[in-house]
């Protein structure tokens, strides 16, 4: 009985510690046209939709730029675990060759990187002629080996790599059987493609002899949910602007045909920005162009921009919120909205001007006042989620779509 009642007693506990859900993230949706008849995310909505009904040809995607943020998968795997508990699993989606960062994770596909991989990222080692897929890229001169091995059951993996002069070979192996070779010799650099159907198992390798530079694979299933973590550590607008070529890049964002961009930078670039001047400037007319960039590339995609969140400066002993934050959020809702994105604006959503120094008395904010803890990540998730999601719109249906 005194062991039933402790039993009782600690679920009650539980219950009453469990996090209320937080507030659905609220958007600013610009018109598209002058008869405002379409808007930022509509094309989300619509392919949402078409999931759900079952008319869709492939998986619903989403792709997340970001910094160390959504770098250690945090937010994007919840995002990815909701997203596919309503649609069913669409895979681990684009999984980088190599972590651009050593910090970099995903976390729905263990990843090996064996010896002699060269690894390049946008806020780390710049090849000189910029070419770097959706972020990174890892590349041999003699061969190397790279493992994948995903949570989920996949069908086809889509590799990216760069076609180039002396190139070698790459073979795609699933648990040791090889089942397609890719001849990556060209006369000149390109951004190329291939498309592998995978048979079942559980190993995939990808196997390379002589020089060959390979940017990632996308890793799915016929349908369901798919959200790609294309956080780097480190990252900035600058950085992912000027480090990566802009006609290449926007070559990989045409071909992974996502239909959701999300760009998340700032978290960085908050700890030198001023609220004002040239630095600031910059800051928006970088962020401009970035999501020109992607609007060229996928003219019938919905983005969205989530802002910075709120940062107390930790090298100041009275940790006074960092003023650079509100001028940030200004800056990048300008930018979004002059470019046909929507714009979350976290730093209000969460509590504005010092927040961040309750999220930390909260359990959601690490020590550092920039970084959210791990509950911190899910609350973002939860709430970006019932954004796009609203609630009595998501009832789980099979994989199929029935």
């Amino acid at each position: 009985m005194k062991a039933l009642g402790f039993v009782a007693l600690a679920a009650t506990l539980a219950v009453a510690g469990a996090r209320k859900p937080p507030k659905p993230a609220s958007f600013d949706d610009p018109c598209l046209d002058d008869g405002c008849t379409h808007h930022a995310l509509d094309a989300f909505r619509t392919a949402l939709a078409a999931q759900r009904d079952g008319t869709a040809t492939h998986p619903l995607r989403i792709s997340y730029f970001g910094d160390s943020l959504t770098a250690d998968d945090h937010i994007t795997e919840d995002l990815r675990a909701k997203l596919q508990a309503l649609l069913g699993d669409g895979g681990p989606g684009f999984v980088f060759a190599a972590p651009p960062h050593p910090y970099c994770q995903h976390r729905a596909v263990a990843r090996v990187v064996g010896e002699g991989w060269h690894v390049h990222g946008i806020s780390t080692v710049v090849p000189p002629d910029r070419l770097l897929g959706l972020g990174g890229s890892a590349e041999c001169d003699a061969g190397g080996t790279i493992e994948l091995v995903p949570t989920g059951a996949v069908s086809t993996l889509e590799l990216h790599y760069l076609a180039q002069p002396h190139g070698g070979t790459l073979a795609i192996a699933v648990d040791n059987k090889v089942v397609q070779t890719i001849a990556t010799a060209a006369a000149a650099k390109k951004g190329s493609f291939a498309t592998v159907t995978l048979p079942p198992g559980k190993r995939i390798a990808l196997r390379a002899r002589g020089r060959v530079r390979l940017f990632g694979a996308s890793l799915e299933a016929a349908k369901g949910g798919v959200v790609d973590n294309l956080g780097v550590v480190n990252a900035t607008a600058k950085s992912m602007r000027n480090n990566n070529l802009d006609a290449h890049w926007r070559n990989q964002l045409a071909h992974r045909a996502s239909d959701l961009v999300v760009i998340m930078y700032g978290t960085n670039e908050a700890e030198w920005l001023r609220p004002s001047g040239a630095g600031m400037a910059e800051h928006e007319k970088l962020f401009g162009e970035l999501l020109a960039t992607v609007r060229t590339a996928l003219p019938d995609a919905s983005c969205l921009v989530v802002s910075p969140l709120d940062q107390l400066d930790y090298g100041d002993d009275k940790l006074p919120p960092r003023d650079s934050i509100p001028a940030m959020v200004a800056a990048q809702r300008r930018a979004a909205l002059a470019h046909g994105c929507a714009f979350w604006d976290t730093y209000t959503w969460m509590g504005g001007k010092g927040a961040s120094r309750s999220w930390f008395a909260r359990g959601l904010m690490m020590k550092d006042f920039q970084h959210p803890t791990s509950e911190g990540s899910e609350q973002i998730a939860d709430a970006l989620y019932a954004g796009l999601v609203p609630a009595g719109s998501a009832g789980a249906i099979s994989p199929g779509g029935d």
